[in-house]
């Protein structure tokens, strides 16, 4: 029972950590990166409450970028 206890209690101290972390990055402003190729990706706008494209460089960046904007919403909308 003391084991149950505490493994509830790790689960529930990372998936905090996690949430944390997934908001910074959904409020993160798009950053293209400092290279120079061309990969149509999707940002979370806080201010709309949406995901909108940009053009990724391909290198550098944040972690405000998906493939796809289904991608986008299921990771940022609600945090």
């Amino acid at each position: 029972m003391k084991a149950l206890i505490l493994f509830l209690a790790v689960v529930l101290l990372c998936s905090s950590f996690v949430a944390a972390d997934m908001e910074k990055t959904c409020n993160e402003k798009p950053k293209t990166g400092r290279c120079r190729a061309y990969f149509p990706s999707y940002y979370y706008d806080q201010e709309s409450g949406s995901c909108k494209k940009f053009i990724y460089g391909g290198c550098g960046g944040n972690g405000n970028r998906y493939t796809t904007e289904k991608e986008c919403l299921d990771n940022c909308k609600g945090s």
